[in-house]
């Protein structure tokens, strides 16, 4: 396994945007002008890629569902994001940038840095953040002549207070050309990445993998209280039935990466839907049912791991094609796809719920059971996973 780097956060930098229900493609968005600044700044490539990356994974903390951001405390997110992105590959180059990232020139933040005690990434990233957020909240209000002399306004008021001067001016430069707006307003930004991105990147294996897919279960089961630890269950059960079937240690590794990502697409279900105590409308399940949709869409961007992609997005489909998001049926649903139903069908039922108390082993076996009684899961995937839990 080799990947880009490149790739895997312009990928995984789309979790970052499903879970704000808003504004898709800010990250990638925020890359492009921390890119564009950088370029004018003449960074070097070592510094470059640092900027690229934190503009990638600058909201990464943001998934804690106990964090208010109409509070005091929204500065939180940073310092969150710096520790986790410790646990990525090159990670401790750029954390700073993200601990860092919503500091103000003046010193009026909430770590109370100034000027240049301000990593210039970190300051890189704060404008072009601000840039994007700036102009996502002006669509539909303003024009679009007015939209650029008001963003235009916003940085000349606010260089020397949030803002580096020396920043604001390769930011405003930038302004002045057609093609910047032309390039930030594209649809397919990615494109215009790939066009401008660091070259040399770095090459990630499976153990790399395997730790971002960590970072990012983490990420996921802090969504909620009820599904703490849920990506690292399901993870640990289908690693072991792995073991049991006989795989390889590459191909037992890849299931366990799916397993950790299989509920990546959750970040797009609101926390009232998760931890709804009642039973869910049909427009509620509606939006649960979109969360393999998001798994499989994000995945499949990454390129290269189309096998991991399938594994994780598959496993509420079921064998009569009564399942989401695709309703496969039969053949059409793979065996490790199977697998992977049962194990989460397995750990979801031994949770505790809003709604109940999670079930002792025997109990939910005994209700997998009646699922493949009824032509739902697989029979031989039950009778591995027993090999596993009993």
């Amino acid at each position: 396994m080799n990947l880009n780097y490149n790739n895997l956060l312009s990928a995984l930098s789309l979790v970052l945007d499903v879970q704000e229900y808003k504004n898709m493609g800010h990250a990638r968005k925020v890359a492009y002008i921390s890119l564009r600044i950088s370029e004018m700044l003449n960074l070097d490539e070592e510094e470059t890629k640092k900027v690229y990356y934190s503009a990638f994974l600058h909201d990464i903390g943001k998934g804690d569902i106990y964090e208010d951001f109409d509070t005091d405390e929204w500065w939180k997110h940073s310092e969150r994001g710096s520790e986790i992105v410790k646990k990525l590959p090159f990670g401790e180059n750029f954390s700073d940038i993200i601990r860092y990232h919503h500091e103000n020139y003046d010193g009026s933040g909430h770590f109370e840095l100034n000027g240049d005690s301000i990593p210039l990434g970190a300051q890189i990233v704060f404008i072009s953040d601000q840039f994007d957020i700036r102009y996502a909240s002006l669509i539909g209000i303003e024009n679009e002549y007015n939209i650029r002399f008001n963003i235009k306004e916003f940085i000349k008021s606010n260089t020397r207070k949030m803002f580096n001067p020396i920043v604001s001016k390769a930011l405003l430069d930038l302004t002045n050309q057609e093609k910047f707006w032309l390039d930030y307003k594209f649809f397919d930004i990615k494109s215009i990445l790939k066009t401008i991105e660091p070259k040399d990147t770095l090459s990630i294996g499976i153990d790399e993998l395997e730790d971002i897919a960590e970072a990012f279960a983490q990420i996921i089961d802090n969504r909620s209280r009820f599904t703490y630890n849920h990506s690292r269950g399901i993870s640990n059960l289908a690693y072991k039935m792995a073991k049991v079937i006989g795989y390889d240690e590459e191909m037992t590794r890849k299931i366990k990466i799916a397993a950790l990502l299989h509920d990546l697409g959750k970040l797009a279900v609101p926390n009232s839907i998760l931890d709804k105590p009642d039973k869910l409308t049909e427009e509620e399940f509606m939006v649960i049912k979109s969360h393999t949709y998001y798994t499989k869409k994000i995945l499949k961007e990454i390129r290269e791991i189309d096998d991991i992609a399938e594994w994780g997005a598959n496993h509420h489909e079921k064998l009569d094609g009564s399942g989401y998001p695709e309703g496969l049926k039969g053949d059409e649903i793979g065996e490790i796809d199977r697998h992977m139903a049962v194990c989460d069908m397995y750990q979801a039922l031994t949770e505790d719920r809003p709604y109940r108390k999670g079930l002792e082993p025997k109990e939910a076996i005994d209700i997998i059971s009646k699922s493949v009684k009824n032509n739902k899961v697989s029979g031989k995937s039950l009778e591995i996973l027993k090999e596993v839990v009993f």
